[in-house]
């Protein structure tokens, strides 16, 4: 087990098999290419992902569907032959930005994350669309359904990430 201290969560420990490894890291931020992904809370379907390089940096994420259920942007072909997967393989996930206050929440659907649960290895794309926005309002009906339920179900098929607790404990989480 590794530990590193965080911002927001204090001292965190994890295993190299938590580790989601993104080796061009994240637009802008190419250093941050090690990350685990935290759950936030029971039921909630936002996940912090969090950067095992720097304590300091994290970031919520979802799925795309609470924000558009048709959301299905084309893969590359060298993005899914890096990450050693098929579209099929591959989770998505979208950076979300919780604004002041916490009543709006956006997601950018011009950049999201993808993920090849088996390799934990992924990318993030910067797709070249017109129908995807930097700041997608979320389907406000869609998340309070699943916050309800007490679980993400609502937001469609459970990803097959492993996530850490703050207390280190690994389990299976559906975004």
């Amino acid at each position: 087990m590794h530990s590193f201290k965080t911002a927001r969560f204090g001292e965190l420990s994890y295993a190299d098999r938590d580790v989601i490894t993104l080796p061009e890291g994240l637009v802008g931020l190419p250093h941050l290419r090690q990350w685990i992904l935290l759950d936030m809370g029971a039921g909630l379907p936002l996940k912090w992902m969090q950067s095992v390089n720097d304590g300091n940096f994290g970031l919520p994420v979802t799925t795309p569907d609470f924000y558009d259920q048709d959301y299905a942007p084309r893969l590359p072909e060298e993005t899914l032959r890096a990450l050693a997967g098929s579209d099929a393989d591959v989770v998505t996930l979208i950076i979300t930005t919780v604004h002041p206050g916490g009543e709006r929440l956006t997601g950018n659907l011009a950049a999201p994350l993808v993920v090849q649960p088996a390799t934990r290895r992924g990318a993030q794309l910067v797709l070249d669309d017109q129908r995807w926005s930097l700041r997608q309002e979320m389907d406000y009906v869609r998340f309070g359904l699943a916050v309800q339920a007490g679980a993400a179900e609502a937001a469609g098929p459970a990803a097959d990430l492993i996530a850490v607790t703050p207390e280190g404990e690994r389990q299976e989480i559906a975004l």
